[in-house]
Parts: structure tokens; sequence; C-alpha cells
């Protein structure tokens, strides 16, 4: 299986040093498991990844959504509920890695994981983190 590695640039750094740092360091995870999924590892290896990604974006969220309630930012409530929605999407995911038995199984849900990973932080800075930064921003 042939994924693509996820290339950090300009368009995703939110200027607030912090937090563009999480979000590369998540990316960088995000291209481990891809990397593993090129590599051929186990089952076992690419849900250890997997799951290592979930820790690291359950930290990044938490000190995202401390950040932001510390300054009062009011779309704290839905950017909390998003958060939540993707860790879900990512337990399910993680989940199934130990279910997974059959060869044609194992390669669509590394495939449906690589998709998933390859869009889900873009998209989330794009469209819920993004948001948030000129009101960060006018607190300086």
């Amino acid at each position: 299986m042939t994924v693509s590695r996820i290339e950090w640039s300009d368009e995703f750094k939110l200027g607030l040093p912090a937090i563009d740092a999480e979000h590369k360091d998540l990316l960088d995870v995000c291209n481990l498991f891809l990397e593993a999924v090129e590599a051929g590892q186990s089952v076992a290896a690419l849900a250890q990844v997997l799951d290592n990604m979930i820790l690291r974006t359950r930290a990044h969220f938490l000190a995202e959504e401390r950040l932001l309630d510390r300054h009062g930012y009011p779309g704290l409530v839905a950017h909390r509920t998003e958060h939540e929605r993707l860790l879900l999407q990512a337990e399910a995911l993680k989940a199934r890695y130990t279910d997974a038995a059959q060869a044609e199984e194992i390669a669509n849900l590394t495939s449906e994981t690589a998709h998933f990973l390859q869009t889900w932080l873009l998209d989330h800075i794009r469209t819920n983190d993004r948001p948030y930064r000129p009101f960060l921003m006018s607190l300086s």
C-alpha cells in the first residue's frame, strides 16, 4: 500500500509557537504511522503507533482547551465537542485493530486509518483551530 507523507507548510501555522509546535509534533506522529504502513509493519505495531498518536492528541487537545478556557474563548464548547468527536473516531479505528484478522480486512482498516490521519489534523487546523487565532492574537 502506498501512502503519502504529510508535509508541514506555513499554511498550517497559527502564529502561536506552542500550538504550532504541538501541531508539527502530531504531524510527525501521523507520518510515523504512514511510514509503518509503507514498511509493512505488523497490525500490533500499527496499533501501537496509533495508540501513541491518540495519547499525544489527547494531551494536545487538553492543552489547547485549557489555553482557550483561560482566555475566555467564546467558541470553546464547540471546539471541545469537535475534539471529542475526533478522539472517538481515532479510538474506534484503534479498537478495530484488535479484531482485524483477515488480510483484506487489515488492508482496508489500514487504508481507512491512513486516510483519516492524512486528513483529520490538517482539516482540523484549517477548520477548527484557525477561527480562534484572531481571538488569541487580539489579546496580545
